[in-house]
Protein backbone atom coordinates (compact mmCIF):
# COMPACT_ATOMS: atom_id res chain seq x y z
CA UNK A 1 0.00 0.00 0.00
CA UNK A 2 1.18 3.14 -0.93
CA UNK A 3 2.23 5.40 1.77
CA UNK A 4 0.90 9.02 1.55
CA UNK A 5 3.19 11.96 2.97
CA UNK A 6 1.24 15.32 3.80
CA UNK A 7 3.77 18.22 4.54
CA UNK A 8 3.16 21.61 5.82
CA UNK A 9 5.12 24.19 5.94
CA UNK A 10 4.72 26.83 8.41
CA UNK A 11 6.54 29.94 7.93
CA UNK A 12 7.30 32.70 9.94
CA UNK A 13 9.00 35.01 7.50
CA UNK A 14 10.97 37.86 8.95
CA UNK A 15 12.17 38.74 5.55
CA UNK A 16 10.98 38.22 1.57
CA UNK A 17 11.45 37.56 -1.98
CA UNK A 18 11.24 38.30 -5.09
CA UNK A 19 8.74 36.74 -7.46
CA UNK A 20 10.82 33.60 -8.65
CA UNK A 21 10.80 32.82 -12.98
CA UNK A 22 8.62 36.42 -13.06
CA UNK A 23 5.86 34.70 -12.43
CA UNK A 24 3.22 37.34 -12.01
CA UNK A 25 0.65 37.14 -9.18
CA UNK A 26 -2.10 38.22 -9.65
CA UNK A 27 -4.34 37.84 -6.44
CA UNK A 28 -1.70 38.50 -3.60
CA UNK A 29 -1.77 37.70 -0.45
CA UNK A 30 -3.14 40.60 2.02
CA UNK A 31 -0.56 41.78 3.70
CA UNK A 32 -1.94 43.07 7.18
CA UNK A 33 -0.49 44.22 11.13
CA UNK A 34 -0.98 46.49 13.37
CA UNK A 35 0.14 50.15 11.89
CA UNK A 36 0.68 52.78 15.17
CA UNK A 37 -0.22 56.27 14.53
CA UNK A 38 0.39 57.73 17.91
CA UNK A 39 3.54 56.73 20.35
CA UNK A 40 3.61 55.10 23.10
CA UNK A 41 6.57 55.55 26.19
CA UNK A 42 7.31 52.23 26.72
CA UNK A 43 6.32 48.46 26.30
CA UNK A 44 3.66 47.97 29.06
CA UNK A 45 4.90 44.53 30.57
CA UNK A 46 3.10 42.91 33.87
CA UNK A 47 5.87 40.93 35.67
CA UNK A 48 4.51 37.77 34.84
CA UNK A 49 5.36 39.28 30.92
CA UNK A 50 8.64 40.44 31.80
CA UNK A 51 9.46 37.09 33.33
CA UNK A 52 8.33 35.62 28.89
CA UNK A 53 10.64 38.29 28.30
CA UNK A 54 13.40 37.04 30.53
CA UNK A 55 12.40 33.24 29.56
CA UNK A 56 12.91 34.56 25.85
CA UNK A 57 15.65 36.18 25.85
CA UNK A 58 17.80 32.88 27.40
CA UNK A 59 16.42 31.08 24.77
CA UNK A 60 17.70 33.42 21.83
CA UNK A 61 21.46 33.03 23.34
CA UNK A 62 21.17 28.68 23.70
CA UNK A 63 20.12 28.71 20.20
CA UNK A 64 22.86 31.20 19.04
CA UNK A 65 25.37 29.25 21.31
CA UNK A 66 23.94 26.72 19.36
CA UNK A 67 24.31 27.40 15.49
CA UNK A 68 27.34 29.58 16.01
CA UNK A 69 29.94 27.86 13.41
CA UNK A 70 32.69 30.24 13.50
CA UNK A 71 31.09 32.05 10.49
CA UNK A 72 29.39 35.68 10.29
CA UNK A 73 26.09 34.61 12.18
CA UNK A 74 22.78 37.04 12.01
CA UNK A 75 19.50 34.94 13.53
CA UNK A 76 15.78 36.01 15.30
CA UNK A 77 14.76 34.94 17.54
CA UNK A 78 11.43 36.92 18.20
CA UNK A 79 11.08 35.77 14.35
CA UNK A 80 11.56 31.96 15.68
CA UNK A 81 9.26 32.86 18.44
CA UNK A 82 6.48 33.52 16.67
CA UNK A 83 6.55 30.82 14.06
CA UNK A 84 6.76 28.59 17.06
CA UNK A 85 4.00 30.33 18.99
CA UNK A 86 1.36 30.29 15.83
CA UNK A 87 2.63 26.20 15.52
CA UNK A 88 1.72 25.56 18.60
CA UNK A 89 -1.90 26.89 18.62
CA UNK A 90 -2.33 23.69 16.83
CA UNK A 91 -0.61 20.99 18.83
CA UNK A 92 -2.13 19.50 22.01
CA UNK A 93 -0.55 17.31 25.23
CA UNK A 94 2.90 17.13 25.98
CA UNK A 95 4.06 18.20 21.93
CA UNK A 96 2.22 21.60 22.64
CA UNK A 97 4.12 21.92 26.51
CA UNK A 98 7.50 21.02 25.13
CA UNK A 99 7.18 23.84 22.83
CA UNK A 100 5.44 26.41 25.01
CA UNK A 101 8.68 25.10 27.74
CA UNK A 102 11.37 25.63 25.18
CA UNK A 103 9.80 29.48 24.36
CA UNK A 104 9.51 30.11 28.51
CA UNK A 105 6.45 29.96 29.29
CA UNK A 106 5.54 26.86 31.64
CA UNK A 107 2.56 26.65 33.49
CA UNK A 108 0.83 29.64 32.08
CA UNK A 109 0.23 27.72 28.68
CA UNK A 110 -0.69 28.82 25.30
CA UNK A 111 -3.39 31.24 26.40
CA UNK A 112 -0.70 33.96 28.37
CA UNK A 113 1.70 33.20 24.97
CA UNK A 114 -1.10 33.95 22.65
CA UNK A 115 -2.03 37.08 24.93
CA UNK A 116 1.77 37.91 25.18
CA UNK A 117 2.34 37.66 21.30
CA UNK A 118 -0.37 40.00 20.55
CA UNK A 119 0.78 42.70 23.00
CA UNK A 120 4.43 42.66 21.59
CA UNK A 121 2.96 42.73 18.54
CA UNK A 122 0.76 45.62 18.46
CA UNK A 123 3.29 47.57 21.20
CA UNK A 124 7.09 47.46 19.22
CA UNK A 125 6.46 49.07 16.52
CA UNK A 126 4.39 52.03 18.65
CA UNK A 127 7.54 52.92 21.17
CA UNK A 128 9.40 54.99 18.23
CA UNK A 129 7.43 56.08 15.14
CA UNK A 130 10.68 56.87 13.69
CA UNK A 131 11.91 53.23 13.64
CA UNK A 132 10.13 51.06 10.73
CA UNK A 133 8.86 47.94 12.45
CA UNK A 134 6.68 45.78 10.74
CA UNK A 135 5.64 42.21 12.23
CA UNK A 136 3.34 41.05 9.51
CA UNK A 137 1.57 37.42 9.50
CA UNK A 138 -0.33 35.18 7.10
CA UNK A 139 -1.53 31.84 6.60
CA UNK A 140 -1.67 29.91 3.11
CA UNK A 141 -3.93 27.12 2.88
CA UNK A 142 -4.17 23.73 0.65
CA UNK A 143 -7.77 24.38 -0.50
CA UNK A 144 -8.43 20.56 0.32
CA UNK A 145 -7.55 20.73 4.07
CA UNK A 146 -9.07 23.55 5.84
CA UNK A 147 -8.38 25.05 9.29
CA UNK A 148 -10.26 24.08 11.83
CA UNK A 149 -12.42 27.47 13.22
CA UNK A 150 -11.42 27.72 16.41
CA UNK A 151 -6.95 27.47 15.48
CA UNK A 152 -8.27 30.45 12.44
CA UNK A 153 -9.50 32.52 14.90
CA UNK A 154 -6.94 31.98 17.31
CA UNK A 155 -4.45 33.36 14.88
CA UNK A 156 -6.57 36.18 13.33
CA UNK A 157 -6.93 38.01 16.39
CA UNK A 158 -4.18 36.46 18.24
CA UNK A 159 -1.49 37.41 15.30
CA UNK A 160 -3.14 39.66 12.76
CA UNK A 161 -2.90 36.49 10.15
CA UNK A 162 -4.47 36.98 7.25
CA UNK A 163 -5.84 33.48 6.15
CA UNK A 164 -6.08 32.68 2.70
CA UNK A 165 -7.20 29.31 0.53
CA UNK A 166 -5.80 28.03 -2.55
CA UNK A 167 -5.72 24.68 -4.91
CA UNK A 168 -1.99 23.77 -4.18
CA UNK A 169 -1.76 22.00 -7.71
CA UNK A 170 1.22 24.58 -9.37
CA UNK A 171 4.34 24.81 -6.92
CA UNK A 172 5.42 27.27 -8.84
CA UNK A 173 2.77 30.28 -8.49
CA UNK A 174 2.47 29.09 -4.68
CA UNK A 175 5.75 30.14 -4.21
CA UNK A 176 5.52 32.80 -6.49
CA UNK A 177 2.32 34.27 -4.11
CA UNK A 178 4.70 33.33 -0.73
CA UNK A 179 7.12 35.10 -1.66
CA UNK A 180 5.43 38.25 -3.23
CA UNK A 181 3.81 38.32 0.16
CA UNK A 182 7.02 38.53 2.19
CA UNK A 183 8.71 41.06 -0.81
CA UNK A 184 6.53 43.41 0.12
CA UNK A 185 6.20 42.85 4.01
CA UNK A 186 9.87 43.23 4.33
CA UNK A 187 10.22 45.83 1.55
CA UNK A 188 12.30 43.37 -0.65
CA UNK A 189 15.10 43.14 1.59
CA UNK A 190 15.37 39.15 1.40
CA UNK A 191 15.09 37.79 -1.94
CA UNK A 192 13.70 33.92 -2.45
CA UNK A 193 13.04 32.83 0.39
CA UNK A 194 11.83 29.72 -0.92
CA UNK A 195 12.10 27.71 -4.57
CA UNK A 196 9.50 25.98 -6.02
CA UNK A 197 11.83 22.75 -5.49
CA UNK A 198 11.13 23.14 -2.25
CA UNK A 199 7.43 23.02 -1.76
CA UNK A 200 5.89 19.25 -1.06
CA UNK A 201 3.51 18.07 -3.92
CA UNK A 202 1.24 17.36 -0.55
CA UNK A 203 1.71 20.93 1.29
CA UNK A 204 -1.14 21.49 3.80
CA UNK A 205 -0.28 24.98 4.58
CA UNK A 206 1.85 27.55 4.44
CA UNK A 207 2.28 29.62 8.18
CA UNK A 208 4.07 32.77 7.52
CA UNK A 209 5.16 35.74 9.80
CA UNK A 210 7.68 38.70 8.50
CA UNK A 211 9.66 40.72 10.47
CA UNK A 212 11.06 43.85 9.04
CA UNK A 213 13.46 46.51 10.65
CA UNK A 214 15.05 49.44 9.38
CA UNK A 215 16.05 52.43 11.63
CA UNK A 216 18.72 55.02 11.79
CA UNK A 217 21.46 55.74 14.41
CA UNK A 218 20.35 58.41 16.98
CA UNK A 219 21.76 61.84 15.89
CA UNK A 220 19.76 64.30 14.17
CA UNK A 221 22.19 67.20 13.37
CA UNK A 222 25.23 64.98 13.83
CA UNK A 223 25.55 61.59 12.32
CA UNK A 224 26.74 58.59 14.32
CA UNK A 225 29.13 58.21 11.52
CA UNK A 226 30.50 59.78 8.50
CA UNK A 227 31.35 57.80 5.17
CA UNK A 228 34.72 59.70 4.97
CA UNK A 229 35.73 58.67 8.00
CA UNK A 230 35.56 54.83 7.23
CA UNK A 231 38.43 52.93 5.82
CA UNK A 232 40.05 49.29 5.48
CA UNK A 233 41.88 48.63 8.68
CA UNK A 234 42.75 45.15 10.38
CA UNK A 235 40.35 43.20 11.90
CA UNK A 236 41.94 39.88 13.51
CA UNK A 237 40.47 36.60 13.33
CA UNK A 238 39.82 33.23 15.94
CA UNK A 239 43.14 31.93 14.38
CA UNK A 240 44.88 35.35 15.12
CA UNK A 241 45.19 35.99 11.35
CA UNK A 242 44.46 39.84 10.21
CA UNK A 243 41.85 40.99 6.65
CA UNK A 244 41.63 43.90 5.49
CA UNK A 245 37.59 44.98 6.88
CA UNK A 246 36.17 48.62 6.05
CA UNK A 247 35.85 50.02 9.66
CA UNK A 248 33.37 53.02 10.90
CA UNK A 249 34.98 55.44 13.17
CA UNK A 250 33.39 57.48 15.84
CA UNK A 251 34.02 59.44 19.43
CA UNK A 252 30.87 60.11 21.08
CA UNK A 253 29.66 59.47 24.79
CA UNK A 254 27.25 55.70 24.42
CA UNK A 255 26.53 53.96 27.90
CA UNK A 256 29.39 50.70 28.35
CA UNK A 257 29.89 48.06 30.72
CA UNK A 258 33.42 46.05 31.38
CA UNK A 259 32.37 42.58 32.13
CA UNK A 260 34.03 39.61 33.14
CA UNK A 261 35.92 38.50 30.00
CA UNK A 262 34.32 40.76 27.45
CA UNK A 263 32.82 44.77 27.24
CA UNK A 264 29.76 45.75 26.07
CA UNK A 265 28.77 49.08 24.41
CA UNK A 266 25.12 50.03 23.11
CA UNK A 267 24.77 52.08 20.30
CA UNK A 268 21.50 53.63 20.07
CA UNK A 269 19.06 54.32 16.96
CA UNK A 270 16.30 56.94 16.27
CA UNK A 271 14.53 58.07 19.48
CA UNK A 272 16.75 55.73 22.12
CA UNK A 273 14.08 53.03 22.68
CA UNK A 274 15.89 50.78 20.16
CA UNK A 275 19.71 49.52 20.48
CA UNK A 276 22.03 47.81 18.69
CA UNK A 277 24.77 46.29 21.39
CA UNK A 278 28.30 45.29 20.79
CA UNK A 279 29.25 42.74 23.18
CA UNK A 280 33.04 42.17 23.00
CA UNK A 281 35.14 39.96 24.29
CA UNK A 282 38.55 40.40 25.52
CA UNK A 283 40.31 37.70 23.16
CA UNK A 284 39.93 36.69 19.63
CA UNK A 285 37.55 33.47 20.09
CA UNK A 286 34.02 34.43 20.49
CA UNK A 287 32.82 30.53 21.92
CA UNK A 288 33.39 31.51 25.24
CA UNK A 289 31.40 34.72 25.27
CA UNK A 290 28.52 33.19 23.77
CA UNK A 291 29.16 29.76 26.48
CA UNK A 292 28.70 32.61 29.10
CA UNK A 293 25.37 34.58 27.58
CA UNK A 294 23.64 31.37 27.38
CA UNK A 295 23.59 31.27 30.85
CA UNK A 296 23.73 35.30 32.05
CA UNK A 297 20.06 37.13 32.20
CA UNK A 298 20.29 39.75 29.31
CA UNK A 299 18.48 42.03 32.00
CA UNK A 300 21.48 41.25 33.96
CA UNK A 301 23.68 42.84 30.67
CA UNK A 302 21.54 45.56 30.02
CA UNK A 303 20.93 46.99 33.64
CA UNK A 304 24.93 47.04 34.44
CA UNK A 305 25.17 49.52 31.24
CA UNK A 306 26.85 52.94 32.14
CA UNK A 307 27.36 56.38 30.80
CA UNK A 308 30.40 58.69 31.94
CA UNK A 309 32.69 57.99 29.57
CA UNK A 310 33.52 59.10 25.83
CA UNK A 311 33.95 56.50 23.61
CA UNK A 312 36.19 56.00 20.71
CA UNK A 313 34.63 53.58 18.47
CA UNK A 314 35.70 51.47 15.64
CA UNK A 315 32.64 49.41 14.51
CA UNK A 316 32.84 47.23 10.92
CA UNK A 317 30.82 47.83 8.26
CA UNK A 318 29.11 44.81 7.67
CA UNK A 319 26.37 42.41 5.72
CA UNK A 320 25.33 39.05 6.52
CA UNK A 321 23.09 36.87 5.10
CA UNK A 322 22.43 32.88 6.42
CA UNK A 323 20.16 30.38 6.75
CA UNK A 324 19.75 27.40 9.70
CA UNK A 325 18.27 24.24 9.99
CA UNK A 326 17.20 24.27 13.70
CA UNK A 327 15.41 20.94 13.90
CA UNK A 328 18.67 19.05 15.59
CA UNK A 329 18.80 22.90 17.83
CA UNK A 330 15.28 22.60 18.90
CA UNK A 331 15.32 18.57 19.77
CA UNK A 332 18.52 19.44 21.79
CA UNK A 333 16.95 22.31 23.87
CA UNK A 334 14.03 19.99 24.74
CA UNK A 335 11.60 20.30 21.74
CA UNK A 336 11.64 16.42 20.70
CA UNK A 337 8.15 14.89 20.45
CA UNK A 338 7.13 17.37 18.00
CA UNK A 339 9.59 15.82 15.34
CA UNK A 340 8.52 12.36 16.01
CA UNK A 341 5.47 10.68 13.85
CA UNK A 342 3.02 9.05 15.70
CA UNK A 343 4.23 10.32 18.69
CA UNK A 344 3.78 14.06 18.02
CA UNK A 345 0.44 15.64 18.80
CA UNK A 346 -0.91 18.35 16.06
CA UNK A 347 -4.89 17.26 15.93
CA UNK A 348 -5.88 21.11 16.87
CA UNK A 349 -4.78 22.64 13.65
CA UNK A 350 -6.52 20.82 10.30
CA UNK A 351 -10.18 20.02 9.95
CA UNK A 352 -10.41 15.93 11.28
CA UNK A 353 -8.38 13.80 8.28
CA UNK A 354 -9.44 10.17 9.56
CA UNK A 355 -6.20 7.94 9.58
CA UNK A 356 -3.46 10.72 9.38
CA UNK A 357 -0.21 11.50 11.79
CA UNK A 358 1.55 14.91 11.85
CA UNK A 359 4.76 16.32 12.71
CA UNK A 360 7.14 19.07 12.52
CA UNK A 361 9.45 17.91 9.77
CA UNK A 362 11.72 21.06 9.13
CA UNK A 363 12.68 24.21 11.07
CA UNK A 364 14.53 26.68 9.05
CA UNK A 365 15.23 30.60 9.44
CA UNK A 366 16.86 33.16 6.80
CA UNK A 367 18.04 36.49 7.86
CA UNK A 368 20.38 38.78 6.68
CA UNK A 369 21.45 42.39 8.07
CA UNK A 370 22.98 45.15 6.72
CA UNK A 371 25.19 47.73 8.83
CA UNK A 372 26.26 51.04 7.56
CA UNK A 373 27.00 54.72 8.68
CA UNK A 374 23.22 55.89 8.32
CA UNK A 375 21.58 52.83 10.70
CA UNK A 376 21.04 49.39 9.86
CA UNK A 377 18.20 47.09 8.09
CA UNK A 378 17.93 43.66 9.06
CA UNK A 379 15.08 40.59 7.70
CA UNK A 380 14.54 36.87 9.06
CA UNK A 381 12.28 34.15 7.97
CA UNK A 382 11.36 31.25 10.23
CA UNK A 383 9.47 27.52 8.52
CA UNK A 384 8.03 25.41 10.19
CA UNK A 385 7.52 22.11 8.07
CA UNK A 386 4.78 19.90 9.31
CA UNK A 387 4.59 16.53 7.68
CA UNK A 388 1.77 14.03 7.54
CA UNK A 389 1.18 10.40 7.06
CA UNK A 390 -1.41 7.85 7.13
CA UNK A 391 -1.67 6.30 10.25
CA UNK A 392 -1.17 2.29 10.39
CA UNK A 393 1.62 2.19 7.82
CA UNK A 394 5.47 1.47 8.65
CA UNK A 395 7.31 4.81 8.76
CA UNK A 396 10.87 4.77 6.87
CA UNK A 397 13.53 5.82 9.49
CA UNK A 398 14.56 9.72 9.21
CA UNK A 399 18.12 9.69 8.22
CA UNK A 400 36.84 52.32 26.94
CA UNK A 401 38.53 51.81 23.67
CA UNK A 402 35.90 50.04 21.92
CA UNK A 403 37.80 48.42 19.12
CA UNK A 404 35.50 45.73 17.52
CA UNK A 405 38.52 44.62 15.38
CA UNK A 406 38.44 41.08 15.81
CA UNK A 407 34.66 38.65 16.43
CA UNK A 408 32.20 39.78 18.47
CA UNK A 409 28.46 39.07 19.39
CA UNK A 410 26.14 41.86 18.19
CA UNK A 411 22.29 42.35 19.81
CA UNK A 412 19.37 44.71 18.29
CA UNK A 413 16.68 44.90 20.99
CA UNK A 414 14.41 47.15 22.33
CA UNK A 415 14.70 48.90 25.50
CA UNK A 416 11.69 49.40 27.14
CA UNK A 417 10.69 45.60 26.67
CA UNK A 418 13.98 44.05 26.84
CA UNK A 419 12.97 41.85 23.62
CA UNK A 420 15.54 40.38 21.39
CA UNK A 421 15.02 41.36 17.48
CA UNK A 422 18.13 40.21 16.29
CA UNK A 423 21.29 38.52 17.09
CA UNK A 424 24.58 37.42 15.90
CA UNK A 425 28.25 37.08 15.66
CA UNK A 426 30.51 39.24 13.12
CA UNK A 427 33.80 37.20 12.99
CA UNK A 428 34.54 38.71 9.55
CA UNK A 429 34.33 35.38 7.98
Amino acid sequence: MKKVIICSIAACLLALVSCQKQIKVTDPITVQSPTPTEQITKVSLTDTEQGYMAAGNAMAFRVMDKVYDGNNLIISPLSLQYALAMTANGASGETLQEIIDFLGYGEEGIDALNAYSRKLLEQLPAVDLSVNLKLTDAILVNDRFPLLPAFKETVESNYYAAVESMPFTNPDYTAARINEWASRSTNGFIDKVLNADELSADAVAYLMNALYFKAKWAGHYTPMFREHATYPEDFTLTDGSKKKVDMMHNVNENRYAIRDGYKVLALPYANYKYYMYILLPDGNDVKPLLEKLAVTPWGEITGSLQGGARITLKLPKFEIENKFHLKETLDALGVKKAFKGGEAQFDRMFSPKPGYVYWIEKVIQKARIKVSEWGTEAAAVTVVEVCAESAGEPKEPKRINFFADHPFVYVIGEATSGAILFEGVYSGK
